[in-house]
């Protein structure tokens, strides 16, 4: 095996690992130790491929942003009314949300490591123009009246950003997630043209 596989290979099992940790125990508990154990190589090799853990969950949580966003995209493709399949999607991404470890990494830790500008960056990146791209087709369909695009995208984003850190901040995600979902989706109904 060449050099740069295993350097790969090592990176990518350190990442593994590192998820199921951030996942299961959250950032504060989890250890570069606990991490490099996990992964079965040496703290220095850690330290290798990151710089400290903080490094280390900025990848993990741009990975599990790139896993939740790409398996929502595989189920926006429904060939529903428009305003609908809104609905639908934003339903999908709270069904999401919901489990332990995509709420833990995403929702939870994610704004207090990352810090509040760069979680909205990144998790914009994998989210916005998804977003953007459902309304910007229910506007082409003539189901939501023109308007500026980007404003709208990014009230909706927000929106949706904030009802999902709240609902993981409360006992009960999914009763949490419910009412929210009420709201989203008259906001989402309330665009359709009359």
């Amino acid at each position: 095996m060449k050099q740069q596989e295993r350097r790969l290979r090592t990176r990518d099992a350190i990442l593994r690992e590192a998820e199921l940790l951030f996942g299961s125990e959250g950032f504060d508990a989890t250890t570069v130790d606990m991490i490099a154990l996990r992964a079965g190589v040496a703290k220095g090799a850690v330290y290798h491929h990151f710089a400290g853990k903080r490094e280390i969950f900025e990848a993990v949580f741009e990975n599990a942003a790139a896993d939740l966003a790409g398996s929502l995209a595989g189920q926006a493709a429904h060939p529903a009314p428009i305003i609908d399949a809104l609905v639908a999607s934003t339903r999908a991404f709270f069904v999401a949300c919901s489990n332990p470890a995509v709420m833990q990494i995403i929702l939870k830790d994610a704004p207090t490591v990352l810090g509040y500008e760069r979680w909205k960056q990144l998790d914009g990146k994998y989210f916005a123009g998804m977003v953007t791209a459902g309304l910007a087709a229910a506007m082409e369909q003539g189901a939501i009246a023109p308007q500026p695009l980007e404003p709208l995208s990014h009230l909706m984003l927000a929106a949706m950003q904030s009802a999902a850190i709240d609902c993981a901040s409360s006992e009960d995600f999914s009763t949490a997630a419910e009412a929210y979902l009420t709201s989203l989706e008259a906001l989402l109904r309330g665009l359709a043209k009359r």
